[in-house]
């Protein structure tokens, strides 16, 4: 509600100032568009470019899983609908906005329709007036030339000039009555042309007051559409205030749920890494014993093609090296290459060696754990993580190429993918750097 009366706020101060302006009102009108409204399409640029952004968003958040490997799965969904709401946002606001002009511009649109409903009913009303009036000066004019017709029934009027010659007593008698006559005559003729032209004048009035009530029917049809138009409008309105306020809502306690998740995951995130190392700490023990029980020669490096990629199509989802977590904010090691890999798909030995272990381990999941001997004097290790199921046994000897596991999402892993690491002489180095052409 608070944000429905800012929003409304606002939109009335905009109002004003775009009614006083004249621009909201030559705006708001459209030839085509049988009640007049204008349904402005900078609102439609403006919802189709936040639907694209949504979309883009929505491809980023889908195409995070490999960055969020080792995080907790809840707080990668409460990110995920964080992201997915803040992005959906501009959209609906936008509708929010196109709704809200549609209703305010039908109410403009009823206010202007109202006023010339009035103004033509008023000229209606005064039409009728005048016919009114017009037809009681014929009344009158009826009377006057009926008392004239009875008068030169009775003999009173007659227009015989020698019976007014000799039937005078005088030379005055013969003047009043020659007078009375000839007024008599104008009197009717004039009363006859009134009445005439009175007749034109109010079937003009007639005429002229049809096109103003069919004028009328046009303008009760428009009010009538622009009420259905506007409590339309008015609706949709507040369905997108109220839509964008639940978002609004539901953005805040997702933002409070992400916080408290990510203190919780920041500390398991601490303890993870402490067991992780405790692993590697342990590789770099074992490769320590081995380099203590007998020389291998001099070291020389090892360069591209001395492993075997451990996947049949190889897609990299997410290189090694230092990387900054999304969610966390701080900056660690991908101590591996990510490869896309569907849960089941299997995975290869990159090399012939053994099994030094296949078992759980904290946050990499099920591991293979390969040790290759020594090349070019170091010492050659490889693992394989997340892995849904193994396919060998601590101890057991493997081929290259021969099959070791299949890919799983075990651990703290957010989907199906395999987690490659690479160790020489006990250390991480970049699996890319050692693996063959892509095949």
């Amino acid at each position: 509600m608070r944000l429905q009366n800012r929003f409304y706020a606002a939109i009335a101060a905009l109002l004003a100032v775009a009614v006083c302006s004249g621009w909201l009102v030559s705006t708001a009108l459209a030839a085509n568009s049988p009640t007049g409204i204008h349904h402005d399409n900078n609102y439609d640029d403006a919802i189709a470019k936040a639907d694209k952004k949504a979309k883009q968003v929505q491809n980023q958040i889908d195409n995070l899983s490999s960055a969020l490997e080792d995080t907790d799965a809840a707080l990668v969904s409460t990110n995920k609908k964080l992201l997915t709401l803040q992005a959906k946002l501009p959209a609906l606001q936008a509708e929010l906005n196109a709704a809200t002009e549609r209703y305010n511009a039908a109410k403009v649109q009823q206010r202007i329709v109202a006023n010339k409903l009035r103004a033509a009913i008023a000229q209606d009303e005064d039409i009728t007036a005048q016919i009114a009036t017009d037809n009681d000066r014929i009344a009158s004019l009826k009377i006057t030339l009926g008392a004239l017709a009875r008068e030169q029934y009775m003999g009173e009027g007659t227009s015989d000039s020698l019976a007014i010659v000799f039937g005078s007593q005088s030379s005055s008698d013969f003047v009043e009555k020659f007078a009375a006559q000839h007024s008599a005559a104008r009197v009717q003729t004039n009363a006859f042309n009134e009445i005439e032209e009175i007749a034109a004048t109010n079937r003009n009035r007639g005429a002229r007051q049809d096109a103003v009530r069919t004028y009328i029917a046009d303008l009760n049809k428009q009010a009538t559409a622009l009420l259905k138009e506007a409590d339309a409008a008015q609706q949709v309105a507040s369905d997108k205030t109220q839509e964008v306020s639940d978002a609004l809502d539901q953005l805040a306690v997702l933002k409070v749920t992400l916080a408290a998740h990510r203190k919780d995951s920041i500390a398991k995130q601490k303890k993870l890494e402490k067991e992780q190392d405790a692993v590697r700490h342990t590789i770099l023990e074992l490769v320590k014993k081995k380099l203590a029980s007998e020389n291998h020669g001099e070291k020389t490096p090892l360069g591209q093609g001395f492993l075997s990629f451990p996947t049949a199509v190889p897609y990299v989802t997410s290189p090694y090296g230092m990387r900054y977590h999304p969610i966390l904010h701080y900056w660690r090691l991908h101590a591996g290459t990510d490869f896309r890999s569907y849960c089941g798909t299997p995975q290869y030995a990159a090399a012939p060696g053994k099994v030094v272990w296949a078992k759980y381990l904290p946050g990499l999941g099920n591991e293979v754990l390969l040790d290759h001997g020594f090349i070019n004097g170091n010492s050659l290790m490889t693992s394989y993580n997340h892995e849904s199921r193994f396919a060998v046994h601590a101890g057991q000897y493997v081929a290259r190429g021969q099959l070791v596991g299949y890919s799983g999402s075990t651990g703290d892993s957010t989907a199906c993918h395999l987690h490659f690491e690479v160790y020489v002489n006990g250390h991480t180095v970049d699996p890319m750097s050692i693996l063959g052409p892509v095949p």
